[in-house]
């Protein structure tokens, strides 16, 4: 009984020090309360930099703000797919906040896997803080606060209805956008002229053009959503859409997968196979800058961050560009996408997961983040130009009516797109602001009519034949007569092996004539 009582003791002591050193943890070496945030990001997708690291400055102001420290887990995905599979399989359910594309969103809405962002900024804005202070979200009063309008309302018009269940939701309550862009064509000027782009537009992907220096010299994505999207623009630009999907949109066309339309790309896909160097999902970039192909299917992130790494100092100039093929009003064509963050609904530290969103979201912040990973912010262009009130309206100078030039500029991003040689000092540029950043068409295509850009849903119970129609395209639903008559010359080669060794044995085992 005495050997069990200390047994029993040991279990206490040890279960006490185990408390004592988890209290530890939960604070800093000043005393002060240490909380949690576990942010799933994709790789690459935010400032980490030494300099100007966003999470460093995150955890400063948190500080500033709270009085708590904070300690941020952060891990990344590749794809889409690999994070749903995590969440949708609650492997996920210490993560407080994901940045998700826009039917990955859409996917988790549908499997009731996100909060309601509406609900949790009435809840917290205006709440108490641990020190007695008052959490006011700048940024944040509503989800769509400081994106930009136009993007705003593509998604709402996409994504008013989902189907949760028995209702219906919108999921400009689920989301904030972070970056945005669009799909293109990433070339090499030397091989590729804009007047080919203009004329021949998606079908350079297919060397509409017979250009003998881009034959093989194509990549397209190896991704079902991406080449099935540039595949239905193809026919479309090209009079090859079934009979009765004419008159459809971009936006009806790039979400119809049908069997008919399905079968329609696989044909248009596997005839591609005759002019492309492959497919690929991170190396085009790379293969772009150090020209071992000439064209490649790319998001304008990557593209554009590739085109800066491609100056050419003999030349002084850059010898990759971007292209996103355009109707004949001059419309880009194709598909405008989105990643936002949401937070899951089993998240436990809510209100640190809308600080941070709150942070990322202010203009200054965005500024650092867009520039470092090279895509579009999806805040407002005039909130990161212009000082701006919270509904978006630039602010003059007082004493003028707003005609042009007494906007009062954003100096702190501005400074940002100095600093980074995006922007010339005021002082080396007659005193005039350089604004071109915010007016690259490839970094802002809302800077043009963007009616035939869409944004894609997800396939749904679709999925599956889409996928199917992939791998038939990719490598051919029929075998190939190659591969026929090298297994008939396997099986016909073992067969006389066999025939050989079993004639071997018999001579073996027949009884030898014995004089």
């Amino acid at each position: 009984m005495r050997k069990s009582f200390k047994y029993i003791v040991l279990v206490l002591v040890l279960c006490l020090l185990l408390t004592i050193f988890v209290a530890c943890d939960k604070t800093d070496e000043d005393g002060n309360a240490v909380d949690t945030l576990v942010v799933y990001n994709w790789e690459d997708y935010i400032d980490d930099s030494k300099e100007t690291s966003r999470i460093d400055a995150f955890k400063e102001y948190y500080k500033e703000v709270t009085g708590n420290s904070i300690n941020i887990v952060y891990t990344t995905f590749d794809t889409n797919e690999t994070m749903l599979a995590k969440v949708l399989n609650n492997d996920a359910q210490s993560v407080d906040l994901i940045c998700p594309s826009d039917y990955a969103v859409q996917k988790l809405m549908v499997n009731k896997k996100l909060a309601n962002i509406t609900s949790l900024i009435n809840e917290y804005n205006g709440s108490t803080l641990p020190n007695g202070e008052i959490l006011q979200l700048h940024n944040l009063n509503t989800t769509f606060q400081n994106t930009d309008p136009d993007f705003a309302d593509a998604i709402k018009a996409e994504f008013s209805s989902i189907q949760i269940g028995d209702g219906t939701a919108s999921m400009e309550n689920y989301i904030v956008p972070y970056m945005m862009g669009t799909l293109g064509i990433l070339y090499n000027k030397k091989y590729v002229s804009e007047e080919e782009l203009e004329e021949y537009g998606w079908g350079i992907l297919w060397n509409e053009g017979n250009n003998p220096d881009i034959e093989n010299k194509i990549l397209v994505k190896d991704s079902v959503r991406d080449t099935y999207c540039a595949a239905v623009m193809y026919m479309r630009d090209y009079g090859l859409l079934p009979e009765g999907y004419e008159t459809k949109s971009v936006r009806e066309l790039i979400n119809c997968t049908d069997q008919v339309m399905l079968d329609a790309a696989e044909e248009v896909l596997t005839n591609q196979r005759e002019h492309i160097s492959g497919y690929e999902v991170d190396f085009g970039k790379d293969d772009m800058l150090n020209e071992i192909v000439y064209v490649d299917l790319a998001w304008s992130g990557d593209a554009l961050w590739a085109v800066e790494e491609s100056y050419d100092d003999d030349a002084e100039d850059y010898y990759l560009g971007y292209y996103v093929p355009r109707d004949e009003l001059d419309r880009q064509t194709g598909n405008i996408w989105f990643d936002g963050w949401v937070i899951p609904e089993s998240a436990s530290h809510k209100r640190a997961a809308l600080m941070f969103i709150d942070y990322m979201n202010d203009p200054d912040n965005a500024i650092y983040n867009s520039i470092y990973i090279g895509y579009t912010s999806a805040v407002d262009r005039n909130r990161m130009m212009y000082e701006c009130n919270e509904a978006g309206d630039i602010l003059y100078e007082e004493g003028h009516d707003g005609e042009d030039g007494f906007e009062i500029i954003n100096e702190e991003v501005y400074e940002v797109l100095v600093d980074n040689e995006y922007a010339l000092a005021v002082e080396d540029n007659d005193g005039d602001y350089d604004f071109e950043y915010f007016e690259d068409e490839g970094r802002y295509p809302t800077t043009l009519d963007t009616t035939q850009l869409g944004v894609m849903r997800d396939f749904g119970d679709r999925s599956e034949a889409a996928i199917k129609m992939w791998e038939n395209a990719k490598t051919g639903k029929d075998v190939p007569w190659v591969l026929i008559w090298c297994t008939i010359a396997i099986v016909g080669f073992a067969l006389i092996m066999v025939i050989i060794w079993v004639v071997k044995e018999k001579v073996r085992l027949k009884p030898r004539k014995i004089d």
